[in-house]
């Protein structure tokens, strides 16, 4: 049997805000049911251990997310979790207190490109707030993410310094030797920097044949209505390979598409528009 590094489940394609470098879906929005999530749960259980709650949206807007954390503790699986933090008091003593979580990341980058969402007053200490709290009480990994960078520039000044004296650094961040993409600010708490990201579009951008890809090799995708795709930059299921509500996993990931698309990658050539498309694929190749 197939295992996978990790398997993404998007349990809502719905978010409170609107970030400049969010395509966000045409989907139709729709929060995923507890007793959905469990019986998908139990199909995936046998192929990977790892989980991560999200696709598109944001996973603490769904209304039943601390019943969710629940079943994956149920099943036995550790959960990553990426969200943009507006609601982390919300949902503070469920993410505390589950067994399940191992770590979470805060894409506080939202703070400087919102189109036409307010972010809450304090939203910012509210997520440092958090994190203390979460040190003291758990073995959580925590990562603040400024993934909206763009060459030659610096994150706001406003959230570095806010960062700095909340931490004590005993440097400022500017001026340490970051190596690779981000810096760790005490155990288990991270800021990592990132290029803003294009999003892959089967409708637009330059199409290109050549490539590699780690999608249905170490992980794959479950969208909120059940439908499997190869990987988590499949936001508008433009490769439907099935749906984890009719079909068993091992049916899906070994079907004629899953197929081609993997042995497609093994000869280093991109089968499916959207792979063709998706510039991420780049980052395992020379193309």
């Amino acid at each position: 049997m197939k295992r996978f590094k990790r398997i993404y489940v998007e349990i809502t394609n719905a978010c409170n805000l609107s970030c400049s470098i969010c395509p966000g879906t045409g989907r139709e929005k729709k929060n995923m049911e507890p007793e959905v999530f469990d019986r998908i749960l139990t199909k995936i259980r046998p192929y990977t251990d790892y989980l991560y709650l999200h696709v598109m949206g944001e996973p603490l807007l769904n209304p039943h997310f601390p019943e969710i954390l629940n079943f994956c503790g149920k099943h036995g699986f550790k959960v990553n979790i990426a969200t943009n933090g507006v609601l982390i008091r919300r949902h503070k003593e469920s993410l505390l207190e589950s067994d399940s979580v191992r770590q979470i990341n805060f894409s506080i980058h939202c703070l400087e490109i919102q189109r036409n969402s307010e972010i809450p007053p304090g939203y910012l200490r509210d997520i440092l707030e958090f994190i203390r709290e979460g040190r003291s009480r758990t073995e959580i990994i925590f990562a603040l993410r400024l993934w909206n960078m763009k060459e030659g520039t610096s994150p706001a000044p406003a959230i570095i310094s806010e960062i700095e004296r909340f931490f004590s650094l005993p440097q400022k961040i500017a001026d340490m030797n970051i190596k690779g993409k981000g810096i760790e600010l005490a155990p288990k708490v991270f800021l990592n920097f990132g290029e803003e990201f294009v999003w892959p579009d089967q409708n637009y951008g330059v199409s290109e044949g050549k490539g590699f890809c780690r999608g249905l090799r170490d992980h794959c995708a479950i969208l909120a209505d059940g439908t499997v795709v190869p990987c988590c930059l499949d936001k508008d299921a433009a490769i439907p390979l099935g749906n984890i509500l009719k079909s068993e996993l091992q049916d899906i990931i070994e079907n004629a598409i899953s197929k081609e698309i993997i042995r497609g990658f093994s000869e280093g050539r991109a089968v499916e528009t959207l792979c063709k498309k998706c510039d991420f694929r780049k980052r395992f190749s020379n193309v």
